[in-house]
């Protein structure tokens, strides 16, 4: 199955432009403030991060290579690295089942593989991933089959790599959440250091930054955050639905894909209910720690306005293995190869589904286009960092060029969206770039009120690139 994921996720980068074009917005953020990080910038002091730290540390030694190759070369480095997260994910949601039986493993690890959300949110730099990446090793450490484990020292290894898996993102509070619950009531034998190790795995990557730039860390990683949930432009559940179940990518259009989410979503409840009815209503510690946690994340992700595809791939990992151990304990009444037969067909016709759907996929190159309008090392401005770190124009060779904004659509959130806080950020750095990139005047990333596009049409010139607009600043030689 691990062999599988790594194929699916390498055809997924073999599509169009998929390995060195734009494909996402989201990617250019994350991978763009590592590139700040290695050239001197910190982030919170000198530029707008809207997430905890951990992935700008963990993506750092591949954005070095950016001062060798050039930044369009290190994040296709970077993406041919995912395949290989999503193979280990599903080694270890395997490690993890495996003493429930060959069934329970293969229908965990088959769910993992084909999960449509996982197969997306490894096709570039995504924090979803990595965050399973933590929580699994974490769950590794902790669990010795049903029970926890009786090694303090794996406790609290246990806890570290959760704390980091926070790090990275704060959604993995649910999973460790469920896990403080099922410590109690032994608060010194099990609780104490799991806890010490979620603290120290969380503050050593963190606290550094936070006391540099400790208003900022709040305002960017705490209230920008929680100002998401009640936001404009609500997801609908449908939609929600379908891609933590995975309808979305197996019917060909909304309506029939909410039916299908339902039908699947009642087979998990009921997967679910009848292990837990098959434990007598006793299910095992690691059984209630995945119940836990997919309910948790389930909750979280139909809270916030804003939702994603690639969200629901934090859901991937718990809903496999609560399939696997559903799965494994009904088809114990079979014959064992009746049961795996039946899980290794259905796992092929997913994943052969999954491979129609990646073989339409494509980026954009805008090398030809974009980046004969920029010269080399030129001050840029984008409201995607996608697009200058595809065409290796992110880094200029002016210090501190446009304020180092990395993240647009974050910054513009952080600083209260079309406030006037806001608009003065980006008149700032408007007027510290040479070169404008946007995909719109209009989209939301950037605040361009009437006065910031006046500005735009008296000093810079419209050079016209296919579906991006470019904006050279008079004067400045085009190309």
């Amino acid at each position: 199955m691990a062999a599988l994921a790594l194929a699916l996720g390498l055809y997924q980068l073999s599509r169009p432009n998929m390995l060195f074009g734009v494909s996402e917005y989201d990617d250019g953020a994350y991978f763009g403030s590592a590139i700040r990080l290695v050239n001197g910038a910190l982030p919170y002091r000198d530029f707008v991060l809207v997430q905890p730290p951990g992935f700008t540390l963990l993506a750092s030694p591949v954005a070095l290579l950016s001062h060798l190759m050039g930044t369009d070369a290190s994040l296709a480095v970077a993406r041919i690295l995912m395949p290989m997260v999503a193979a280990l994910n599903v080694v270890l949601v395997g490690v993890l089942v495996r003493h429930r039986g060959p069934v329970a493993t293969l229908v965990t690890t088959g769910v993992m593989t084909v999960f449509p959300a996982e197969i997306h949110a490894t096709h570039t730099l995504l924090l979803e991933p990595f965050l399973d990446l933590f929580c699994l090793v974490g769950a590794v450490r902790i669990f010795d089959g049903d029970r926890f484990t009786s090694r303090t020292r794996s406790l609290v290894m246990g806890g570290l790599a959760f704390g980091f898996a926070g790090s990275i993102k704060g959604w993995a509070l649910i999973p460790v959440l469920a896990i403080i619950v099922l410590c109690l009531p032994q608060v010194r034998r099990r609780l104490m250091p799991f806890a010490s190790g979620v603290a120290l795995g969380f503050a050593l990557p963190t606290l550094p930054f936070a006391l540099l730039a400790p208003a900022s860390f709040y305002r960017e990683v705490v209230s920008t955050q929680l100002g998401r949930i009640a936001g404009s432009g609500r997801v609908g559940v449908g939609t929600r639905l379908g891609d933590l179940t995975g309808s979305s990518s197996l019917t060909p259009n909304a309506g029939s894909s909410l039916g299908v989410a339902i039908v699947l979503l009642a087979a998990l409840i009921a997967l679910t209910i009848a292990t837990v009815v098959w434990r007598g209503g006793h299910p095992t510690t690691f059984e209630s720690f995945v119940f836990g946690s997919m309910l948790g994340i389930g909750v979280l992700l139909m809270a916030p306005a804003e939702f994603y595809d690639h969200y629901a791939a934090f859901f991937a990992p718990f809903a496999a293995m609560a399939v696997g151990c559903g799965v494994g304990l009904v088809a114990a009444r079979a014959t064992r190869r009746v049961a795996m037969a039946v899980a290794a067909v259905g796992v092929l016709a997913l994943a052969a589904n999954q491979v129609r759907v990646v073989s339409g996929l494509h980026g954009t190159d805008l090398t030809s286009t974009v980046g004969a309008v920029i010269p080399a090392h030129s001050c840029a401005l984008s409201d995607s960092a996608a697009y200058l770190i595809t065409i290796n124009r992110f880094v200029s060779d002016r210090p501190g060029c446009a304020d180092n904004i990395t993240d647009p659509y974050g910054t513009t959130i952080s600083n209260g969206g079309r406030t006037a806080a806001a608009v003065a950020v980006w008149q700032h750095a408007i007027e510290n770039a040479d070169y404008l990139v946007l995909y719109s005047i209009r989209n939301g990333r950037i605040p361009l009120v009437p006065a910031l596009r006046a500005e735009i049409a008296d000093d810079f010139s419209s050079v016209k690139t296919g579906s991006l607009m470019v904006f050279v600043r008079n004067g400045f030689p085009i190309g």
